[in-house]
């Protein structure tokens, strides 16, 4: 209705950066997450990536990775058919997709596992196929909506490491949404602290 999420945001993120929006639950931290990946719609600004407006486009036309928080695997489909859904949107040739899905099985180091569907993989596994569902189109930024508040502590502190390590090892750009300070001090090379819709302190 009238209620305005977002009031006056004016951000910009460098190439390769991995930047954290960070704040408490309801500061419209996931929503501005939802306008860049183009599942909100904006009634104001605009969205720039690479120095192109998109924003009015259709989300599958933006060219961004998005690793949600509940993960979002395909229950049908084995680890290596969900790797490989968005090469097949994108009808690439299917020996360039199996040596793709190949590479990225290897990089989040789940060997062995190709043939597994998601419910006989763990909370850590799962993550790691939905990262490597978002890199494998080579986006120009990758969006990470919480994705490791359902993991239990230990886990998610080894899994932030890892995480943190793959993005910057592979110099992407990184959007990543956390209420969690530890996680975005453990993460992020530039942390957004937002608070009632606005950004408070950037550095």
């Amino acid at each position: 209705g009238s209620n305005q999420v977002l009031k006056g945001i004016d951000l910009k993120i460098e190439k390769g950066q991995f930047v954290t929006l960070l704040g408490p639950s309801g500061c419209g931290k996931s929503t501005l997450l939802r306008c860049l990946a183009g599942l909100e719609e904006v009634n104001g600004g605009r969205i720039f990536l690479d120095g192109e407006d998109i924003t009015d486009k259709e989300p599958k036309e933006r060219n961004i990775g998005m690793v949600f928080q509940q993960y979002s695997l395909f229950p049908n489909m084995t680890v290596e058919e969900n790797i490989a859904f968005g090469l097949k949107l994108k009808k690439m040739e299917p020996a360039a997709i199996r040596e793709k899905v190949a590479g990225a099985i290897k990089m989040v180091e789940l060997n062995g596992k190709e043939k597994q569907h998601p419910a006989s993989l763990s909370g850590g596994q799962q993550q790691r196929v939905a990262i490597a569902r978002a890199l494998i189109t080579k986006p120009a930024i990758v969006l990470l909506d919480e994705p490791l508040c359902n993991l239990d502590i230990q886990l998610r502190i080894e899994m932030r490491t890892e995480m943190a390590q793959l993005f910057h090892s592979l110099k992407t750009t990184v959007f990543h949404v956390t209420h969690d300070p530890s996680e975005a001090f453990a993460m992020a090379d530039r942390i957004i602290v937002m608070n009632n819709g606005m950004i408070d302190q950037m550095d």
